[in-house]
């Protein structure tokens, strides 16, 4: 029994440790329009890439959300998220930036993040939670490395892992 115990004990503890990893963010080559304010972060992401991530979703053949997002390139977007994905939204933006696109563009890199004192950040940690076969979702949590603070978390298609939004 004791053997059972460390051994299972020794499984998550390497689970766990394997389970977050570094990104890091890639220069983003035109001015992000769309900014998500979570928990004294600013993450900011161009309408480009949440249409490229869009076309990719619809691929899958998984998309609730239509192929392009329908936002004007030349305004700028302010949504607040707070943290956990069952929270009440109050625009069709939330849930499309937090269940849809925002977590899987955040895995590849696409985001221009500042923490609370205006510094940007060049790397974050991401922690997956994969519910198991068959779900049709991956809950994934980031973080800042400097003090391992969560500054985003959000829903994926398991679909979209290892996707690629082409040359930046």
């Amino acid at each position: 029994m004791k053997r059972i115990t460390l051994f299972l004990t020794a499984f998550i503890i390497s689970c766990s440790a394997v389970a977050q990893h570094p990104v890091e963010l890639k220069n983003l080559w035109t001015r992000p329009q769309v900014h998500v304010l979570f928990q004294g972060y600013v993450v900011s992401i161009t309408i480009k890439d949440i249409d490229k991530a869009l076309s990719l979703l619809s691929e899958t053949g998984y998309n609730p959300y239509g192929k392009t997002c329908g936002l004007d390139t030349a305004g700028d977007y302010i949504i607040e998220l707070l943290p956990g994905t069952r929270s009440e939204y109050k625009n069709t933006l939330q849930p499309l930036i937090q269940n849809g696109v925002g977590a899987f563009l955040l895995t590849v890199g696409h985001a221009y993040i500042e923490n609370e004192r205006h510094k940007r950040l060049k790397e974050i940690l991401v922690d997956r939670l994969t519910l198991g076969e068959g779900t049709n979702e991956t809950y994934i949590n980031f973080y800042d490395p400097a003090n391992n603070k969560k500054l985003f978390c959000g829903k994926m298609a398991p679909a979209m892992e290892g996707r690629d939004l082409g040359i930046d």
